[in-house]
């Protein structure tokens, strides 16, 4: 997976060679909301699990941003989410 910031329009971004997306579930059932896919060819990647204590206003910048924590190919990776910005990081 491909690390760092990303445009984001509507709920999609390029990273590297992967459209992703980041869609939410119509029936949560027991699942987190939101999960992310790549389009091209179509694969699901993982569930976003919201990360508690994120989804705030920060007093400096005044922007608010959400967390969100997910796995890929045994890693994990975090998403920060922020207007037409995405960041993905590398966790362990």
């Amino acid at each position: 997976m491909q690390t760092g910031n990303f445009r984001l329009h509507e709920n999609s971004f390029i990273a590297g060679e992967r459209k992703l997306v980041i869609k939410e579930r119509k029936k949560l059932s027991g699942k987190p909301k939101h999960y992310l896919i790549q389009v091209s060819p179509f694969q699901y990647i993982s569930s976003l699990f919201p990360v508690s204590n994120t989804s705030f206003e920060t007093a400096v910048s005044n922007t608010s941003f959400e967390t969100f924590t997910f796995d890929f190919e045994s890693k994990l990776y975090s998403l920060r989410r922020s207007g037409d910005k995405v960041e993905i990081e590398e966790i362990y």
